[in-house]
């Protein structure tokens, strides 16, 4: 059985939190595919501690969210729009009140959490104040697709916490954890799904029509980075005002893993007053 049906619609995601349900900023946090949201814990942590409200769901098909017969970045854009921040409580002599939910201050995504954010971003011009997207996929050509179904696959089938360990040398433990954890509740069909629907993967012309402002942190070439340099150039020319780009050297794909400290601080400077 499968779905044809072109409204998206969407799934009530599963969700952590961390710091004050009240506390400002609010960001959301969106992992990449066969990830969970409880993969974010070291960048979470570090800004609830500094103040914020911090929230990462488990995107749709992964983690304990519902699974579905679909995976466009459509559907998964309409799951993350129905989640609103933490309301923040105002307090007066006479009357407490819950200020509305929107925006979210800031919204990081990595690899497809990023091409989610990126198609949520531009649909609802007002959802987020600001992006930080960590080595997005904005763009899988189509006959590239069953190369990478393959190599995701094969990764699944394999991994293990030490060996990700000796791959990764910069990871916490806690990090290789996470993700083994989080990849065996993944199953096939959802890794298949998310790239086959998903025909035309291009989201180069969506990135250039958001308004908040947009930044991008690549991963090192040199370690399979999956955003471009060419792509960081055009968009920046596209749009100088919102849109910013920087490699992070002798990271991996991972960035958040890789340097946490470093997404940390992007994250504060994007919002700082």
């Amino acid at each position: 059985m499968t779905s044809n049906a072109a409204t998206p619609f969407p799934v009530g995601l599963t969700t952590l939190h961390w710091g004050e349900a009240d506390a400002h900023p609010r960001a959301l946090l969106l992992h990449g595919l066969t990830s969970a949201g409880g993969t974010w814990w070291q960048v979470a942590s570090a800004l609830a501690a500094g103040g914020w409200s911090v929230t990462a769901p488990d995107l749709r098909g992964h983690g304990g969210s519902p699974r579905t017969l679909r995976y466009r970045l459509a559907d998964y854009a309409a799951d993350v729009l129905a989640l609103d921040p933490p309301a923040r409580s105002t307090v007066t002599a006479s009357t407490s009140t819950s200020a509305a939910g929107r925006p979210w201050d800031l919204v990081v995504g990595h690899s497809l959490g990023g091409a989610v954010a990126t198609v949520a971003a531009q649909a609802h011009q007002d959802w987020t104040r600001a992006l930080l997207l960590l080595d997005p996929v904005l763009s899988m050509p189509d006959d590239q697709h069953d190369a990478v179904i393959a190599d995701l696959l094969g990764d699944l089938d394999h991994l293990d916490a030490d060996d990700l360990l000796r791959a990764n040398p910069r990871w916490h433990t806690e990090d290789a954890v996470q993700k083994v954890t989080a990849a065996r509740v993944v199953s096939p069909f959802v890794v298949e799904r998310t790239v086959r629907d998903n025909v035309g993967w291009n989201l180069e012309p969506v990135a250039a029509r958001i308004r908040s402002h947009v930044r991008v942190l690549g991963a090192d070439p040199q370690l399979g980075a999956s955003f471009t340099a060419a792509e960081g150039d055009r968009l920046s020319a596209a749009s100088p005002d919102s849109f910013s780009f920087a490699v992070v050297e002798g990271a991996g794909h991972s960035i958040h893993r890789d340097d946490p400290d470093r997404v940390v601080a992007e994250a504060r400077a994007l919002i700082a007053p």
